[in-house]
C-alpha cells in the first residue's frame, strides 16, 4: 500500500466508565481492538500515535509489530475528552494531514483515509454523517485545524462540536461512505 502524507492518531486514553474496562484490550478474532485498529491504519499512514492515559508500557506488545512509527502521548490533562487527547499528540504530528481514530471501532476502514484525502482540498476537514449524526472522530483533519483546537481548548473550549464548527469542513453523506464502508462499520 502506499503511504499518503498523513498521521493517524488513535484515541485510547478514556476512562472506560460505562464499559468497565480498557476499550482498546477488547479482542476480535484474537487480537486486540487497538492493534487491529493501528495494523489497519499502518497501511496508509506515515506514523501511529497513541494517545494513552496509562503507562505506555500496556500498549507496546500489542503495537511492535505494526509496520510504521508507533509514538505514546500521555494525554496532557486525562479523562478531559477526545479533544483533549488530540491535543496532546500535537507535538508528535509531522504530516500535512491527521486521521483521529477512536481504539473502539476494530472494523474501521482504512480505505477511509485516501478517500478522505481525495475530497479535503480547500477545506480542513471532512466530517461524515452517519445516521443523520456528524461524525467528528474516525475522520481526516488538516494539521492547521489540530493547531486551532489547542487554541480554542487553551480558552477552555473542551468540545469536539465546537472545535469542528470554528474550522472549514466539508460533510460527506452516507451514501458516499457507504461506498467505501458498506455497513458503515467505521462509525
Amino acid at each position: 500500500m502506499q503511504r499518503l502524507p498523513v498521521d493517524s492518531i488513535i484515541l485510547a486514553g478514556g476512562e472506560s466508565k460505562r464499559m468497565g474496562k480498557d476499550k482498546a484490550f477488547l479482542s476480535l478474532c484474537g487480537k486486540p481492538f487497538i492493534q487491529i485498529i493501528a495494523e489497519e491504519l499502518s497501511k496508509y499512514s506515515n506514523k501511529i500515535i497513541v494517545s494513552v492515559n496509562k503507562d505506555k508500557n500496556l500498549y507496546v506488545d500489542y503495537l511492535k509489530n505494526v509496520n510504521v512509527e508507533v509514538v505514546y502521548v500521555k494525554d496532557s490533562y486525562p479523562y478531559t475528552g477526545p479533544l483533549n487527547g488530540i491535543i496532546s499528540c500535537i507535538s508528535e504530528i509531522k504530516s500535512e494531514f491527521v486521521f483521529v481514530a477512536t481504539c473502539d471501532t476494530p472494523m474501521l476502514k482504512g480505505k477511509l483515509l485516501p478517500f478522505f484525502l481525495k475530497k479535503i482540498h480547500g477545506y480542513q476537514a471532512v466530517i461524515p454523517e452517519v445516521g443523520g449524526k456528524l461524525q467528528f472522530l474516525n475522520t481526516l483533519y488538516e494539521k492547521p485545524a489540530i493547531d486551532a483546537a489547542e487554541e480554542l481548548y487553551k480558552k477552555g473550549v473542551r468540545s469536539l462540536h465546537r472545535w469542528v464548527k470554528s474550522i472549514n469542513t466539508l460533510k460527506i453523506g452516507q451514501k458516499e461512505v457507504e461506498n467505501i464502508d458498506p455497513h458503515l462499520c467505521s462509525y
